[in-house]
C-alpha cells in the first residue's frame, strides 16, 4: 500500500472515567475531523468503571459515529484502560492499521489527528503530540505545572534516553498497529502493568525495546476546555513515577 493509503482503518481508544460532561463536545470535534478523511475508522471507548452518564452520552452517537463500547463495571485505573484498548485494536486490527490514544475529557484537539498520522506516514512507528515541540499551544495549565512537567522530563530523558522523544507522559499519541503487534508478542500480558498515569512511559520504554522509531508534533492542549476538576495529582504523581524510573534504570526495562 502506499503511504497515502496507510492507515486502512484509524481506530481512536479513549479510556475513560467519569467523562459524561466532555462527551457531546469531544464527539462533535470527532465528526469534524474524521469527515476529512478518507479512511475507515472506529472510535472505542473504554468505560473504566464510570458511575455517571458517559456510556449513555457515548451511544447516542452511535448512529451518528462508529462507535463501540468496551470496558467493566469496575475503576481499575488509566494502566488497565490502555492496556485493554491496546489488545483491543490489536485483535480486532490489521497490520496496516493505526490506533489513536487520547484523553476522553476534550483536552486533546481531534484536528490533530491529521499530523500524528502524516508523522506515521513518513516513518514515524509512534507519534506523540508533544508539550516540548516548537508551536505547541498550552492553554489552562498553571505556571507551576508547566514547571513542574519540564523538570520531570529532563530527569526523564537523562534516565531513559529514547531518540526522538521528549515527551514521555502526554497521552495523546498515534502507533502502527504492526509496532503493537511486535511488542504484544515480546512482552504478552506486561505490555502493560502499571496502574496509574505512569503507564504511557512504561508503554513508551517497552516500544522503544522493540526498535519503534518515534516522532513528535507541537501539541494543542486546551486544559481550559476541561469540564470539571482534574482527577490527577499531578506533583505526587511525578514524583511516584521518577521513583519507578529510576528503579526500571537499574533494574533494566525488560
Amino acid at each position: 500500500m502506499t503511504a497515502t493509503d496507510f492507515p486502512r482503518t484509524l481506530w481512536i481508544g479513549l479510556p475513560a472515567y467519569n467523562e459524561e460532561s466532555s462527551i457531546p463536545s469531544l464527539f462533535s470535534r470527532f465528526r469534524e475531523a474524521l469527515k476529512e478523511q478518507p479512511m475507515h475508522y472506529r472510535v472505542v471507548l473504554y468505560n473504566d468503571g464510570c458511575t455517571d452518564g458517559t456510556v449513555a452520552e457515548a451511544r447516542k452517537w452511535e448512529g451518528i459515529l462508529s462507535v463501540e463500547i468496551i470496558g467493566r463495571p469496575e475503576n481499575r485505573g488509566l494502566g488497565e484502560g490502555v492496556r485493554r484498548l491496546v489488545e483491543h485494536a490489536v485483535a480486532h486490527g490489521g497490520p496496516d492499521d493505526a490506533l489513536i490514544l487520547m484523553d476522553c475529557d476534550d483536552t486533546h484537539h481531534p484536528r490533530q489527528f491529521a499530523a500524528l498520522i502524516q508523522a506515521l506516514r513518513d516513518g514515524a512507528d509512534v507519534a506523540i503530540a508533544s508539550r516540548y515541540r516548537r508551536g505547541s499551544q498550552i492553554a489552562g495549565v498553571s505556571l507551576f505545572r508547566q514547571t513542574l512537567s519540564l523538570g520531570a522530563t529532563v530527569l526523564f530523558k537523562l534516565l531513559h534516553p529514547l531518540r526522538g522523544v521528549l515527551d514521555y507522559t502526554c497521552g495523546f499519541r498515534a502507533y502502527r498497529l504492526s509496532l503493537l503487534r511486535r511488542a504484544a508478542e515480546r512482552y504478552g500480558d506486561g505490555l502493560v502493568k502499571e496502574r496509574g498515569f505512569s503507564c504511557m512511559v512504561e508503554l513508551l520504554l517497552k516500544l522503544g525495546r522493540v526498535q519503534a522509531r518515534f516522532a513528535e508534533i507541537p501539541i494543542d492542549l486546551r486544559y481550559d476546555l476541561k469540564q470539571g476538576p482534574s482527577k490527577m495529582d499531578v506533583g505526587g504523581n511525578t514524583l511516584r513515577l521518577l521513583r519507578k524510573m529510576w528503579g526500571w534504570r537499574l533494574r533494566g526495562m525488560a
